[in-house]
């Protein structure tokens, strides 16, 4: 047995997402540093911090300001949707990037060693596995979402190009190299196994969760809420289609948006075209302020149909008592009905607002409320989720 487990945690995105609509590795690190049998290395290209621990070290990659503006360039063109599949998915380009990275990762990890690193995504878990050959250290890759799948969903690749062909080689790479594979649910991990080859035994299911708070629900308000990215496959502009039919039979109630990304643009002309007030728009808003907001609410709306996807959204919300409504046959759905924790619907404008409706009206809103912040405390919570992480790691390099 280990008396301190050294975990890294490798990611190239900026941890400070995570104080708005929360963000899986500010959450790991958050509640890993809780254990106390553990110590958190987080090699990043950003400066960054996570509150006050004693157990977190930040290590910074590169000697200068020019790594983190590169990384930051780069996910700004990929957010923005600018040269994506002729020049940055490009097999070279990301080839460069990932050496690129995995350099700096080598030299980060000689001087700050580890007993296993955690890495956040894709293009990170392929440098881990570089630096791996190098500094023996397990990689364990924290996979969300299926990459490909998701890039043609944002519009930003075409199925059969050379940019498709180049991320699905990079998969197939961490799924044979990687010494564990974190997936959020059992539909991913039976993806990656048939599609991609990957071992049973190295894919290990790790969900996004929710804190665990308490609130005085009955302050409330007839308020639906819609708290996430701006992007395509979130299909916000389902929930704002649904916004008119529910306006239309109760102009009593509330509707909050907030968000940013880049279908706003498109989400506010729709809105406009249906002669929705711009107010249903709340912009970016910072977790600490957005927490206190949906216990406040009434129904939560989760409009995706990203099905391999691992969402912290629906668990954002059950973990306040705010019931969902969601798309009937995504897993976090399946969930939600069993626990009769909301409403499932189909993938129609008018079907989703009559569900929304449905919660609204009801007089059952306390036992759902009750049946939501269950889910989160028996099970999808952070501390639990960390628990059986520290447990799998502690076991893999034993």
């Amino acid at each position: 047995m280990f008396e301190i487990l050294k975990i890294g945690i490798f990611l190239i995105n900026p941890l400070n997402e995570g104080l708005g609509f929360s963000h899986r590795p500010y959450m790991l690190i958050k509640y890993l540093s809780l254990h106390k049998d553990v110590e958190l290395h987080v090699f990043t290209p950003h400066n960054e911090e996570v509150g006050k621990s004693q157990r977190v070290y930040f290590h910074r990659l590169g000697s200068n300001k020019f790594s983190e503006n590169l990384y930051m360039i780069v996910r700004y063109l990929i957010k923005k949707r600018v040269f994506t599949s002729n020049f940055i998915y490009r097999p070279i380009t990301l080839n460069v990037i990932i050496q690129r990275l995995a350099h700096s990762l080598r030299e980060q990890l000689v001087k700050n060693p580890v007993d296993i690193l955690q890495a956040e995504q894709d293009v990170p878990s392929a440098a881990a596995i570089l630096a791996k050959h190098f500094t023996e250290v397990p990689v364990a890759a924290d996979i969300h979402d299926l990459w490909a799948y998701e890039e043609i969903m944002c519009g930003r690749v075409d199925y059969g190009s050379s940019s498709y062909e180049a991320i699905n080689s990079i998969i197939q790479n961490i799924m044979k190299e990687s010494d564990l594979i974190l997936v959020g649910n059992e539909l991913l991990k039976e993806v990656l196994r048939s599609r991609y080859g990957s071992k049973h035994s190295k894919l290990f299911i790790s969900p996004n969760g929710g804190e665990i708070f308490r609130f005085n629900l009955a302050k409330r308000r007839k308020r639906i809420i819609y708290a996430g990215n701006f992007e395509k496959y979130e299909n916000v502009d389902l929930l704002i289609e649904a916004v008119k039919y529910i306006l239309e039979k109760d102009r009593t109630v509330e509707v909050s948006i907030f968000g940013k990304g880049p279908e706003e643009g498109n989400l506010r002309r729709l809105a406009k075209k249906l002669s929705l007030p711009n107010s249903i728009f709340g912009g970016f808003i910072q977790r600490k302020k957005l927490i206190p907001f949906l216990a406040e609410s009434w129904v939560g709306a989760v409009p995706t149909r990203k099905k391999y996807a691992t969402p912290i959204k629906p668990f954002e919300y059950l973990s306040v008592g705010l019931p969902v409504v969601s798309i009937k046959g995504m897993w976090w759905s399946n969930i939600i009905e069993e626990n009769n924790a909301g409403k499932t619907s189909v993938f129609d404008p008018k079907a989703f607002a009559e569900a929304i409706l449905e919660l609204l009206n009801s007089s059952d809103i306390d036992l759902l409320s009750k049946n939501a912040l269950n889910i989160v405390r028996k099970k999808y919570n952070w501390y639990k989720i960390t628990e059986e992480l520290k447990t799998k790691y502690i076991e893999l390099v034993s």
